[in-house]
């Protein structure tokens, strides 16, 4: 290999090692962490009753709306009667009745980005998506494959198969819960 190439090379392989021990290890598994959470904790809020945290008045063609920057769940978990309603009609899934299919979606959309949000039983909460996913794709929306469910499978399994990262419980315990 010529000098040139050979200096071009070493210049390449440097920086994407470098990049690999600044954000592989640590950022870039709590960047598919808190994403992946994001994703489930949003559709937590629509299926429950919530409260805001931190609200304010937004003024629309001189409405005034009130809004919260935070919503969290009201505690115990309420179900939305429109959430009962939505999976005996919409999400319908084969042997299950609506209002198990109902909470099982909701206790798993509570407390999988819980875990995944403090990086603790990473793999496990990854992989219970992963199977949240694959029953929304074949029994919910078969056709929102490349629109959305990839892109969460490709974070989850990215999870199940090189854990939580540096920055994660798991990995504070001694990865008991990573490895």
């Amino acid at each position: 290999m010529n000098r040139p190439i050979q200096s071009l090379h070493t210049a390449y392989t440097q920086f994407f090692r470098t990049l690999t021990t600044l954000f592989g290890g640590s950022l870039l598994p709590l960047l598919a962490r808190l994403t992946l959470a994001g994703v489930f904790w949003r559709s937590l809020l629509t299926k429950v009753e919530t409260f805001g945290v931190f609200n304010y008045t937004e003024y629309i063609n001189d409405f005034a709306i009130e809004r919260s920057h935070v919503k969290l769940p009201v505690l115990p978990l309420e179900l939305k009667a429109a959430t009962l309603h939505q999976f005996a009609a919409e999400f319908a899934l084969p042997l299950l009745p609506a209002s198990a299919a109902a909470w099982m979606a909701t206790i798993g959309e509570f407390i999988l980005p819980i875990l995944l949000l403090l990086g603790l039983m990473t793999r496990f909460a990854a992989l219970g998506l992963i199977v949240m996913t694959l029953v929304i794709q074949f029994f919910v929306y078969p056709e929102a494959w490349w629109g959305s469910h990839a892109l969460w499978m490709v974070m989850a399994g990215y999870l199940v198969v090189n854990g939580p990262g540096r920055l994660s419980i798991d990995h504070t315990l001694g990865n008991r819960f990573a490895a």
